[in-house]
């Protein structure tokens, strides 16, 4: 669960994923940074998705979650808006108990 949250951060945080993050990732980046508020930070969201690529590749069972989180929309802007919506979409660390 952290790989994957640590994941779609990385490929967002560049908040938007390319080649390296694979077709899924790519889109599910792509729909989260098209939440941000002006096209200056949707630009450099794609731009450091593209560039996190090297650092953090996607196994095949990185891109079958990137793909249930696009197919549940999950990660949409209204979703993304609360805390609910950002665990749900893998954008915070979740507190595991005792």
């Amino acid at each position: 669960m952290l790989r994957r949250a640590l994941l779609a951060l990385a490929c967002l945080s560049a908040l938007s994923l390319t080649s390296g993050c694979g077709d899924a990732c790519l889109s599910l980046a792509s729909q989260i940074c098209r939440c941000l508020p002006d096209d200056g930070t949707r630009v450099a969201c794609n731009r450091r998705a593209k560039e996190s690529e090297a650092t953090f590749p996607v196994r095949p069972e990185d891109s079958a979650w990137c793909q249930r989180q696009l197919d549940a929309q999950a990660c949409d802007c209204t979703k993304l808006g609360t805390p609910e919506g950002k665990r749900g979409c893998g954008l915070a660390y979740q507190v595991l108990g005792p």
